[in-house]
């Protein structure tokens, strides 16, 4: 074993259990570019970047086990980085980790919590519903953690919290790691929302922020400021993402002061929320200082609009199905802007469910399910527009359908098949006309489909490589 210094050791073991992609501020988004993996199940690409994630960190956990398991040196050097970050499935896991008696020190500085920075509780994905005192255990078990871990930066609970539960969390937030924190990823109810809302100003270093709303958000869920100056001010958040049911909340925050929001996601995969007509309030209140703009609903919004209130936008991500607004459409708003934009380099589009035959039976396509595909040609179309979009050079089809879909028409010579073929060819030549590079949701570029000429994929692959 050669003799290197210790502090070389450490960033070794650092490198290799990914502590610097695990320990990051920034939640991760559909671009961010995650490799995706097999899943051991399907065999096919796991969608979730969530899952890549939660993997990353298992994988991790069992490198530095291994390492501190190797020799008496190593395992001096990184028995503290075990716990850097603390990731659990199931309220047993917090209850060893509690039982432990580094755990129980007296003090802050003398347990192991003291050298946590990230603690993610992950949900189980399964039917059968926990039962109240189990979730009473589970929440009572972080709350105790919290408690022992002062230098938190971020905080990811995927389980659902009522109110209750929720508050006590906050208070433990609030009392042993209100300046330290980064990011925080919860999932509550609507009832919970004014407790956040009215502690987040309490957190002044938070940058990352994701909230899930499990339900519908009323007025008498949020704070009402008596006037502007009594705005929530949250000055270092860069990142704010949104998801569930988050229509009256975006309403209230277009009233919020963040100054260095840059990247703004937003969620609602349901038939409800009709068109989100906050959204565009909120984008011409904070849009002028936006980066990336991640955008997924059912029903479409006004595109074109939104681009027209981010003039900084670079990345952006919206449901390919949907129909876009166009100045010439008939019907359309006399003041609707260009779809167009200057400085977009990235686009990553959702759906596409009905671009490449990816449905069993296509013989009887319904009249909505041809237009959804007639929606994804135009929006393609209007993407390769050099004119509109003269800084665009890399389309991401985000759908893992799309990806699945053409692992299986590998040997598949059938009439589905071929005319997956013969779309995939006419987006192929739009792209290579306006030399744009079509990408998978890991960021690789996407291989052709089977019976589409390989050659312009393999150019790509070149250059990529270069």
């Amino acid at each position: 074993m050669p003799d290197l210094p210790s502090e070389l050791w450490t960033q070794i073991f650092d490198l290799a259990a990914d502590e610097a992609l695990i320990l990051q501020h920034r939640l991760p988004t559909s671009m961010s570019g995650l490799k995706h993996f097999q899943n051991n199940l399907s065999g096919f690409p796991a969608e979730s970047l969530q899952d890549e994630l939660n993997r990353v960190q298992r994988r991790s956990y069992r490198t530095k086990k291994a390492v501190v398991l190797t020799c008496k040196k190593w395992r001096a050097l990184e028995h503290q980085s075990l716990f850097s970050f603390l990731y659990f499935r199931a309220p047993s896991c917090l209850c060893n980790i509690l039982d432990t008696s580094a755990a129980a020190a007296t003090t802050a500085a003398a347990s192991l919590g003291w050298w946590t920075r990230r603690i993610h509780l992950a949900s189980i994905n399964n039917d059968k519903a926990m039962l109240p005192e189990d979730l009473a255990v589970l929440h009572n078990a972080l709350v105790r953690i919290l408690r022992r871990c002062p230098n938190l930066e971020s905080l990811v609970v995927q389980w659902p919290l009522d109110g209750e539960a929720f508050g006590a969390i906050v208070d433990a937030l609030v009392r042993h790691a209100a300046s330290s924190l980064r990011t925080l990823f919860v999932t509550i109810p609507a009832s919970a929302l004014h407790k956040l809302v009215t502690i987040l100003p309490v957190l002044p270093s938070i940058c990352a922020l994701h909230i899930e709303l499990t339900t519908r958000v009323r007025e008498r869920h949020l704070p009402t400021p008596d006037g502007p100056d009594d705005r929530l001010r949250l000055p270092n958040l860069q990142q704010l993402s949104l998801s569930g049911r988050p229509q009256q909340l975006i309403h209230v925050a277009k009233h919020w002061h963040l100054p260095a929001l840059r990247t703004f996601s937003l969620f609602c995969d349901t038939h409800t929320e009709a068109h989100l007509p906050a959204t565009p309030a909120f984008l011409a209140a904070h849009g002028a200082q936006l980066t990336a703009l991640e955008l997924f609903s059912k029903p479409a919004m006004p595109l074109a609009c939104m681009l027209a209130a981010c003039p900084a936008l670079t990345t952006l991500s919206f449901n390919g199905d949907w129909a876009l607004d166009l100045p010439s459409d008939a019907g359309a708003p006399p003041d609707t802007p260009p779809f167009a934009h200057a400085r977009l380099a990235r686009v990553g589009l959702h759906g596409l469910t009905h671009a490449f035959y990816l449905r069993p039976v296509f013989a009887g396509r319904s009249e909505a399910e041809r237009e959804a595909a007639r929606m994804n040609e135009r929006a393609l179309a209007l993407l390769c527009d050099r004119a509109r979009f003269p800084a665009l050079r890399r389309v991401r089809v985000l759908s893992g359908d799309v990806v699945r879909e053409r692992e299986r028409a590998q040997g598949d010579g059938g009439g589905t098949a071929q005319r997956s073929a013969r779309t995939w060819a006419r987006w192929d030549g739009m792209l290579a006309h306006a030399e744009i590079q079509l990408e998978d949701y890991s960021g690789e570029v996407l291989p052709p489909w089977p019976g589409v000429s390989t050659d312009r994929h393999d150019d790509e692959v070149k250059q990529a490589g270069d």
